[in-house]
């Protein structure tokens, strides 16, 4: 898929918007995302999830990584496209669903929806993975928002690079003259 196409199937399923939201931090950004409403129609994600696997064709992936419960649907077309089994979390995010299991050698990449500057969250992953003598070879996701080059040394791809843009306010104004 374009690029442009891409972005105009995720406007239309109200996956990303544009307007003027408003964060915890109290910066004003210029787009939004929710990308399970993307995930929520098969061809779409079938779609977008090509696009990830096409850089890893050729790393002989053995297991798909869900995130968390919300990517769950991106990951599992992911995984049915290579060919590899598929993990998520359980509720509470600290270990794997019961009874699923990373082996042994396995090659694994985990998915995310987007993918953000702050790595703690797949670092409990990480551990699994080394802990079960498996790799992880590579981080995807649909939406990448990195601001600088990530510590991680695996393939990271993403469906859409993005930059988070602020938009000036008079409270953001201030205090950008304050520093």
């Amino acid at each position: 898929m374009e690029m442009q196409e891409i972005i105009q199937e995720l406007k239309s399923c109200g996956a990303m918007m544009n307007g003027a939201f408003l964060l915890p931090d109290n910066r004003i950004i210029n787009e939004w995302y929710i990308p399970v409403k993307a995930f929520q129609y098969p061809p779409l994600c079938r779609k977008l999830a090509y696009e990830i696997v096409k850089h890893f064709w050729d790393m002989d992936v053995q297991v798909v990584i869900a995130s968390r419960v919300g990517v769950i649907p991106f990951a599992t077309e992911v995984a049915r496209q290579l060919e590899a089994r598929l993990l998520w979390r359980s509720r509470n995010e600290d270990v794997f669903y019961p009874n699923l299991a990373i082996h042994s050698g396995d090659r694994a990449v985990l998915i995310d929806d987007i993918l953000m500057d702050d790595i703690i969250p797949y670092k409990s992953i990480g551990r699994e993975i080394l802990m079960q003598d498996a790799r992880l070879i590579g981080i995807a996701s649909l939406i990448d928002l990195t601001t600088k080059k990530t510590p991680l040394t695996v393939r990271q791809i993403s469906v859409l690079k993005r930059d988070i843009q602020c938009i000036e306010s008079e409270q953001s104004v201030i205090v950008q003259d304050r520093t």
